[in-house]
Parts: C-alpha cells; sequence; structure tokens
C-alpha cells in the first residue's frame, strides 16, 4: 500500500469540524444567549419603562381632551402606589370634591405591589403622598393646556432604577431615564 492510497483512506474517514468552524459556533452561541440574558433581564426595568411611558401619555391624553372638550377642573392624584385622574363634582351647591374618573384610560391606575413607587416634586420641593387610600389633586390640568409644574418620579424600590416624567407649566410632557436614584 502506498502512502498516498493511505492518505486517501484517512481522509475518506475523517469526517468533522475543524477547530475554526467549532471556535465561530461557540462564539455565536454566546452572543444569542448574553442578548436573550440582556432582554429578558428580571422584568422590573421593562415594567418601570412601561409604566412611566404609560403615565406620560394618560397625562398628554387628559391635556388633550380638555383642549378639545374645554371643560377644566380635572387633576392628576397621586399616591404612592398608582394614580388617578380626577375631576371636580359638585356634591350640592356649596360643596365641591374631588373624585377618581371612572375610565379605562384615565381611571385609577394601581400598581403590583412592591414594584414601582412614585415621588412627587412640586416647585423643588419633595410632597408627601399617600401610601394606599384616598386621592388629592396634584397636577392641575387646565382647559387651555397648562398643568402645574411638577417632577414625577417612577422608581423600583431596592433598585437603582428611576424614571423622571417632567411637567411644565406650558402642558409639555416628557419622559427622562435617570442613571441612579437620588
Amino acid at each position: 500500500m502506498s502512502v498516498r492510497q493511505s492518505q486517501r483512506g484517512m481522509s475518506a474517514l475523517q469526517h468533522g469540524f475543524t477547530l475554526m468552524e467549532l471556535l465561530v459556533v461557540l462564539v455565536l452561541i454566546g452572543i444569542v444567549a448574553g442578548l436573550a440574558t440582556l432582554s429578558l433581564g428580571d422584568g422590573a426595568e421593562r415594567k418601570l419603562r412601561s409604566e412611566s411611558e404609560r403615565l406620560a401619555a394618560t397625562l398628554r391624553l387628559a391635556r388633550d381632551e380638555l383642549l378639545i372638550t374645554g371643560e377644566s377642573d380635572r387633576a392628576l392624584g397621586l399616591r404612592r402606589d398608582g394614580y388617578s385622574f380626577l375631576e371636580l363634582v359638585m356634591l350640592d351647591d356649596s360643596t365641591r370634591e374631588w373624585r377618581p374618573l371612572i375610565d379605562p384610560q384615565l381611571g385609577p391606575r394601581q400598581f403590583e405591589q412592591g414594584l414601582i413607587e412614585l415621588q412627587l416634586d412640586l416647585d423643588g420641593e419633595r410632597t408627601p403622598l399617600p401610601q394606599t387610600r384616598g386621592w388629592e389633586p396634584h397636577v392641575r390640568l387646565g382647559n387651555t393646556g397648562e398643568m402645574t409644574p411638577a417632577l414625577i418620579t417612577l422608581r423600583v424600590p431596592g433598585k437603582d432604577l428611576v424614571r423622571h416624567i417632567e411637567v411644565g407649566l406650558e402642558g409639555r410632557v416628557e419622559v427622562l431615564d435617570a442613571i441612579e436614584s437620588p
């Protein structure tokens, strides 16, 4: 048997992957696993982003609704565990009371317990929010688009996950990311 025949016989028997092919596959698996881990996470950051965008969009919706209808006497009420839009209701000739709107978009919204907490700053001062009961008007909305200037902070308790919603006097509503909690 010649050397040439034995080499041909060995190459016919050797099927498999080269070291380079194996390394490329391992790198691709690592990249996909890393992306999957980043996109899944623990869900808290995704939930925080979703809830802050939802609150900002709802605030814009309420502002736009008042611009169109011309109604007034509406406000955003905040608690540490949620929010609701309120309307000023006449109970009798001399008594008025803020009541939550019962509405699919503007009605009361409560966060999952312990997942997200709200904070409010008015005129640069932290305003204490009730934990779970009652609604007070914090951010008033006018029928010409103006709103009470405020900084609403959504945070995940125990983590450095924070987002801010800045409300301007002229009705501007902007969501801001924060790198770490104050």
